[in-house]
């Protein structure tokens, strides 16, 4: 429903996920959607505004400029549809009107939504189990980790912030990979700042390897009002993924298990005050696992609008009023959203080395997904899908290199 009054949102543009659902989300209700930055959403039918802005990596240059646009009201709300936006909303909270900064999680909660170290620590103080993790800070120390832990065993970043999304962990199966994957990993240019203010971040955290992480995590994904509590929520699992064994999500299924589901929501509710969130779970024989909360829009975003939890919306809503919980839903309808060009370069590989793309997961209900849908873009706004999923095929070689090294592994 449009309103006449709604104010404005700003949307820092890119080419990915998150951004183009809100525009969509948002823009189809009549909100004045202004785009700063280079992106597809630029494109967007939506689109009311384009602004510039520096390089959202950049955060020397871009925190400064988002506390003078704040101060101004000129932005007055920031859609958190990264991790970096939610990380520089949180130290900025105190600068937005209070109808809006009831939305923003405070900073000790972000740090330990994102910071992985921190989020172990927090799930262990609510009785949340996390996988066996360790934290050396040398070469040395990494190989007396992994003695402990065992092969193979997960190396990756205790997070995003300051050396950036590119870094995504590798699985390695013995001490010679180890030696060659444990290093202290280079700051992205700009966000030379969160460095000093997070040391331990330079250095990569060893995970203990669970097999069901490649193809069943589990997702508890929703939003939080400050006040009401769990507005709404969802359960979804991950078939496939890109990388394979540390990527992101190529084929979320919606999912129905009322004993995920209530676990979830139980651990979120204890670990965040507020705001969009995705918990991701695995399943270690009988135990559910905390991995990742994501306090942000996420990138199946798309299949919790289909299913009927309209995020952005709610989002932008809570801004403006308390939300009331939405009634519970005792059933949903199995859909799937894909990452469609990686999903398909997936298992074009697979063919060619010989091997079947991963049975379907049952889904609670031992049903198929009904339909299938895209989670980067809307063919109500076909630009930004065009010029998104286009983007993914300039470099190729990205695209293929993790399938084929995961199907030679498996030959």
């Amino acid at each position: 429903m449009s309103d006449a009054a709604a104010p404005g949102v700003a949307l820092l543009d890119n080419y990915w996920a998150p951004t183009l659902s809100f525009a969509v989300s948002l823009g189809r209700r009549g909100v004045p959607l202004h785009f700063y930055g280079r992106g597809a959403g630029r494109w967007s039918r939506y689109c009311t505004r384009r602004l510039s802005c520096p390089p959202i990596e950049d955060a020397e240059r871009f925190v400064p400029w988002l506390e003078q646009r704040v101060r101004s009201g000129e932005i007055g709300r920031l859609a958190p549809t990264s991790d970096l936006i939610a990380y520089y909303l949180a130290l900025l909270r105190h600068l937005f009107s209070p109808e809006v900064r009831r939305t923003i999680a405070p900073l000790e909660e972000i740090e330990q939504c994102l910071i992985k170290t921190r989020f172990a620590s927090a799930c262990q103080l609510v009785g949340q189990s996390v996988p066996t993790a360790l934290t050396p800070e040398d070469p040395e120390g990494a190989l007396a980790a992994a003695e402990q832990l065992g092969y193979p065993l997960i190396v990756k970043p205790k997070s995003h912030l300051a050396v950036g999304n590119d870094e995504r962990g590798t699985v390695v199966r013995d001490r010679r990979a180890l030696l060659a994957a444990f290093r202290s990993y280079p700051v992205v240019p700009g966000q030379e700042v969160i460095a000093r203010r997070y040391p331990e971040l330079l250095w990569p955290l060893l995970q203990r390897y669970i097999p069901s992480a490649r193809r069943r995590v589990y997702s508890v994904s929703g939003y939080k009002d400050a006040q009401s509590g769990i507005v709404t929520a969802a359960l979804s699992v991950k078939r496939w993924q890109w990388p394979p064994d540390t990527g992101i999500s190529t084929s979320q299924v919606s999912y129905n298990n009322a004993t995920i589901m209530a676990a979830g929501i139980r651990a979120v509710d204890k670990l965040l005050s507020r705001g969009l969130f995705e918990l991701e779970l695995l399943l270690d024989h009988s135990q559910l696992l905390a991995i990742d909360l994501n306090p942000r829009a996420f990138g199946f975003i798309a299949l919790d609008v289909a299913l009927g939890n309209d995020l952005p919306w709610l989002w932008y809503q809570s801004t403006r009023q308390v939300l009331t919980p939405l009634a519970p839903t005792a059933s949903r309808p199995i859909l799937e959203a894909r990452f469609s060009i990686p999903h398909a370069v997936g298992r074009g590989i697979l063919r060619l080395f010989g091997r079947r793309f991963p049975a379907r997961p049952r889904t609670g209900r031992g049903s198929a997904p009904r339909s299938v849908l895209s989670m980067l873009g809307h063919w109500s706004d076909p630009i930004p899908l065009l010029v998104s999923n286009a983007r993914l095929l300039r470099h190729p070689g990205g695209l293929m290199r993790p399938y084929m090294a995961a199907a030679r592994q498996a030959k």
